[in-house]
């Protein structure tokens, strides 16, 4: 994975934890449990700390934000998803074809996806889906997963689409994603990541559905994914490489919304997280 800076880091030279000399940073853009703290996390690098909210400057939100873009890739028409389900558990799983047809539904809808064109963000299309019967170690880091992706698109189990796409890695009941020393569930509830920098693979994670935090709706397994699923692929198509895209403060353009959560639905029916609209000057709702 390779490191670097954004505005939030690109002062800091030692890190604040053990005081090494830093080469830069890996950023990971973060949902976190409760939804009160979603934002970008810094990993040191190459001690590999998580740096704290108080360490980074330019960190505050003020009540009337704009997001701003940081010269970093964003989607752009024609980029594809792909989704993996990695593990057993979901060989003939119902699940499956309902979160295809979610990611479908979250990419298609003209209000929630297409007003990201004042993002420059465009439409993207599924590319389909892949199961990996092969089941994943009890617990998953985002280089364990970098790592397995980039295998499995070069054996060609899944498609490579460059920089042009994205894979979303939905992980079984009973494993733990984790990042760093945080456990998913735990302290935060899904995020996204390239496996490369601004050169991909870029990809969501998305742990199997908490049992708490995670979900501000409902208590229906499927309703907490599409939830996780619609702010990491948002957070992913405007901002690829996290810290790079569109931001505010530390934060990407649904976290500043999970901080005052409301429950939303799209047309088709899924519960999506909203995010922040520079041409409302607010939160997106569906009620326009």
């Amino acid at each position: 994975m390779s490191t670097g800076r954004c505005r939030n880091c690109n002062q800091i030279s030692n890190c604040p934890v053990c005081n090494v000399e830093l080469n830069g940073f890996h950023h990971v853009g973060v949902r976190s449990s409760g939804l009160t703290n979603s934002s970008i996390w810094h990993y040191a690098d190459p001690c590999g700390h998580k740096l704290e909210k108080s360490s980074l400057g330019a960190s505050t939100v003020t009540a009337n934000p704009q997001a701003v873009y940081n010269g970093g890739p964003v989607w752009k028409t024609g980029y594809q998803w792909f989704n993996v389900f990695w593990g057993s558990f979901w060989v003939a799983n119902a699940l499956v074809p309902m979160v295809n047809k979610a990611v479908e539904d979250i990419e298609k809808n003209t209000s929630y996806s297409g007003e990201l064109k004042q993002y420059g963000v465009g439409i993207g299309t599924l590319n389909g889906y892949r199961v990996i019967s092969q089941n994943p170690p009890q617990s998953v880091s985002s280089k364990d997963i970098s790592t397995v992706l980039i295998d499995w698109i070069k054996t060609q189990n899944i498609p490579d689409f460059g920089g042009k796409g994205a894979y979303n890695i939905f992980l079984p009941k009973g494993v733990m994603a984790t990042l760093s020393g945080d456990q998913s569930c735990v302290k935060f509830c899904d995020y996204h990541d390239t496996a490369d920098g601004n050169q991909g693979p870029f990809f969501t994670c998305e742990p199997y559905p908490c049992t708490s935090g995670c979900n501000q709706c409902s208590t229906s397994s499927f309703d907490t994914l599409t939830q996780g699923l619609s702010e990491e692929m948002v957070e992913l198509k405007t901002d690829m490489n996290p810290g790079t895209g569109w931001v505010i403060g530390n934060e990407e353009i649904c976290d500043y919304c999970d901080t005052n959560f409301v429950c939303n639905r799209i047309s088709s029916g899924e519960y999506v997280n909203a995010w922040y609209s520079n041409s409302l000057n607010g939160c997106w709702t569906p009620s326009r």
